[in-house]
């Protein structure tokens, strides 16, 4: 568990405590906050602002990574959302 916690307080960003032992619940309130198909939405605004807003246009392999790092973070939300879909049945 230190070992989990030395890597999420890296950033600036916290997790709350009750959703350390309990995950899911964090990512149910998540959806509840952010439903899905919004989230994918202001996830694509995130990569058009990134890619007409940086002060110099990206080079094709920064862009490779970047769309990379985009498609990876929807499958990610897609696949949270099964989980805690699949947890509310249980």
């Amino acid at each position: 568990m230190e070992e989990i916690m030395k890597v999420l307080n890296y950033q600036p960003a916290d997790v709350l405590d009750r959703y350390i032992d309990h995950p899911v619940s964090g990512m149910n309130q998540f959806f509840v906050d952010h439903p899905l198909h919004k989230s994918r939405a202001k996830l694509w605004e995130l990569f058009q602002g990134w890619m007409h807003l940086a002060s110099e246009p990206p080079d094709g392999e920064e862009m490779k990574d970047m769309l990379f790092f985009y498609n990876r973070l929807i499958e990610m939300m897609n696949l949270c959302y099964v989980l805690t879909q699949k947890n509310k049945k249980v």
